[in-house]
């Protein structure tokens, strides 16, 4: 029996690597359809006016979703489900996404420095519609997990921001990186930290595909 495919629209290593965890069953193809169109993609990712931290992370999902399926459909591939998501740090109501430059990556890490913040991953999945050609059903679930930093030395911040590491990262740091000597604690799912929430991603695919 072949096995199934699923589209993962995203070109983060950290969410293939976790996502070929969740399930052996699924052919996992990696598309990157937001590479002809980064203008699209990046008024997308835009933070509108008086959104909160959940309800932008939300909305960037399900918009990244629904370009993506549009950006399918227009292919002469084949129709298959699509997986992706969005992750974002906030603290308190101010939201960090990935730093724009190095004097950047300084300026979130020095305020998140002592501070719990939080970390919401959303993920959608979305399954072409059985009863309507070149449509998509979507499913959404969220993952929000705390963090607690303790105090990190300005000196380490600054040598870290002339690194590579912080660059493609919300918040500037990956939990799984060099930034984790200074992770006190956390509350919540610490795969949704490194951007795929395991257990919460399992789920959508048990209910609405395997």
């Amino acid at each position: 029996m072949a096995q199934k495919i699923l589209y993962l629209a995203s070109k983060s290593p950290r969410r293939l690597q976790l996502l070929k965890q969740v399930c052996k069953e699924l052919d996992i193809v990696v598309r990157k359809f937001h590479q002809k169109n980064l203008k699209g993609m990046q008024e997308i990712e835009e933070i509108k006016n008086k959104e909160t931290p959940t309800k932008y992370v939300t909305r960037v999902a399900m918009d990244k979703a629904i370009f993506s399926t549009g950006a399918l459909i227009k292919t002469t591939e084949e129709v298959k489900p699509i997986i992706c998501g969005d992750t974002i740090v906030c603290l308190r109501d101010k939201i960090f996404l990935k730093p724009r430059s190095r004097s950047n990556v300084v300026e979130m890490l020095t305020q998140l420095s002592n501070q719990q913040h939080e970390v919401i991953t959303s993920i959608v999945l979305s399954i072409p519609n059985p009863n309507k050609n070149n449509a998509f059903i979507f499913y959404q679930i969220n993952s929000t997990t705390s963090v607690w930093f303790s105090e990190i030395p300005r000196s380490w911040i600054i040598e870290y921001s002339k690194t590579d590491e912080p660059i493609d990262k919300s918040g500037s740091y990956g939990i799984q990186g060099r930034a984790s000597i200074f992770i006190k604690k956390i509350s919540g799912s610490y795969s949704s930290v490194v951007g795929l929430p395991i257990h919460e991603t399992y789920l959508l695919l048990t209910k609405h595909l395997l």
